[in-house]
């Protein structure tokens, strides 16, 4: 194998025999003389073969690799390396969605990328240029060309998002695309229903349209909708010890409030093959006894849910979606420890299909759907206030209106709500977060606008009303 190490500005800074393989998790060249080049697949950030058996890689420092004779290793370094660089892009940009990726080889924009439809959100990782995340609750429509092979996304803030070359799996993308956005709006439905007993299906469906996953909603188009809609949340979704904080912090200013799912509860089917329908009834078995429910208010309930199985809410009621939250004791159960669900058992049919396992949600110890409050100040900030996570502190950012408020909003949710990089060193090459401080913008725009935290102790009032304003 024969490399050229060549510097940004177009210097040769080496060149020679030696190997390439991808080792420990990432491009390893070694020369027959000089020092090892390790590359990490992250870094690596265009892919391109200009010439017949020539593999011409470009990095994140602008540096460039050109790898010629490789041989009959060639295809599968490629091949190894391609996958490795999505993987590798994702962490350490902090692009990773909820739950397992469903990956798709396409185009996106007019460029081979790789798409990655995750439980809330479609990531696309392209051959060259920067990976993007779009959450479903940012996708406002989806639609196709009059073939049938052309998908495109409509995303506010931007053209719409081209899909296409996806030969067979066009169909399979476009379903997958479509159920998981439809399942992400039906779990914040189920979700706000039980958090909002009183309130009839048509109110219901205006609230949920307003909080869809990762978006916060203005308190005053809530309270539009019911009046009583926003303090039910507010009081079904704060801590006992985030009480005082949280109406303290209404007081400054126009105020937001958002759930976001953080756990996946979808479950993989098992067993020999595809499930499909049978004549018969299925058998539905608890302690190993077919048809049997159990005894009492357990057993009962496991009957009640499944005669709805899509939706478990109304099954359990409040107390599944405040376990969710992690701020109320939901239902528990003696025998289990916790809600579940019963066993499907289909006579004939050694197989288990795939399930969405809501009583996962309940036995995490963070909570699995974060609660937040955005409350924008005259003193020109927009304090981020996470309601049902213990040891969380309250972050601060510059911010002169409703529409910064918007992309601040974004930002986070495009993060996965995770915080630790926005304050975090980014400076010093021994930073986790210097990568994706440089290379992601919502990150840029987090950093750039955070003004300061606050710990939630006895001085985090006069922290807040310390925190400087805009310059």
């Amino acid at each position: 194998m024969q490399y050229r190490l060549i510097a940004d500005g177009g210097a040769l800074l080496d060149e020679g025999g030696g190997t390439a393989e991808m080792a420990g998790g990432a491009l390893v060249v070694t020369p027959e003389r000089g020092a090892v080049l390790r590359v990490a697949p992250g870094d690596v950030v265009e892919i391109q073969e200009p010439q017949p058996y020539v593999v011409l890689l470009t990095l994140s420092d602008g540096a460039r690799l050109e790898l010629s004779r490789i041989g009959v290793m060639r295809t599968q370094l490629l091949a190894e390396l391609s996958e490795a660089r999505v993987a590798d892009t994702e962490r350490v940009l902090l692009l990773d969605g909820v739950g397992k990726a469903e990956a798709f080889p396409g185009w996106a924009d007019g460029s081979p990328a790789e798409l990655r439809l995750y439980d809330d959100a479609l990531v696309i990782v392209p051959a060259a240029g920067l990976a993007e995340k779009i959450p479903y609750a940012f996708v406002k429509g989806v639609s196709t060309d009059s073939s049938g092979y052309t998908i495109n996304l409509q995303v506010p803030g931007r053209p719409p998002i081209v899909v296409g070359r996806l030969a067979r799996r066009t169909s399979e993308f476009l379903d997958l695309l479509r159920a998981r956005t439809a399942a992400a709006s039906g779990r914040t439905s189920h979700f706000l229903a039980a958090l909002l007993p009183g309130l009839g299906p048509v109110a219901l469906r205006s609230v949920a349209a307003l909080l869809r996953d990762g978006l916060a909603a203005p308190r005053a188009e809530l309270e539009a909708v019911e009046p009583t809609v926003f303090p039910a949340l507010l009081a079904a979704a704060t801590r006992p010890d985030r009480v005082a904080a949280a109406g303290h912090l209404l007081g400054l200013g126009p105020s937001w409030l958002g759930f976001k799912q953080t756990v996946s509860v979808q479950r993989e089917g098992s067993g020999a093959g595809p499930w499909h329908d049978s004549a018969r009834p299925p058998v539905l078995d608890h302690d190993g006894r077919a048809g049997h429910f159990g005894a009492g208010l357990p057993g009962m309930l496991a009957a009640g849910l499944m005669s709805g199985f899509d939706g478990p809410f109304d099954s359990y009621g409040p107390g599944l979606a405040y376990g969710l939250l992690g701020t109320a004791g939901g239902f528990q159960s003696p025998s289990a420890g916790g809600p579940h669900l019963p066993r499907a058992v289909f006579p004939h049919q050694p197989v288990t299909p795939a399930y969405t396992d809501y009583a996962a949600l309940t036995d995490a110890a963070d909570p699995a759907v974060l609660a937040f409050l955005l409350v924008l100040t005259p003193s020109g900030h927009l304090v981020y206030e996470v309601l049902n996570a213990a040891d969380h502190a309250t972050y601060v950012f510059t911010c002169r209106d409703t529409d910064q408020a918007a992309q601040l909003n974004r930002a986070l949710d495009l993060l996965g709500f995770r915080v630790e990089g926005i304050y975090a060193d980014a400076t010093s090459a021994g930073s986790r977060y210097r990568k994706a401080a440089e290379r992601l913008p919502a990150l840029r725009v987090l950093r750039e606008r955070f003004a300061g935290r606050a710990i939630h102790d006895d001085g985090w009032k006069l922290a807040i009303s310390r925190i400087p304003g805009p310059a």
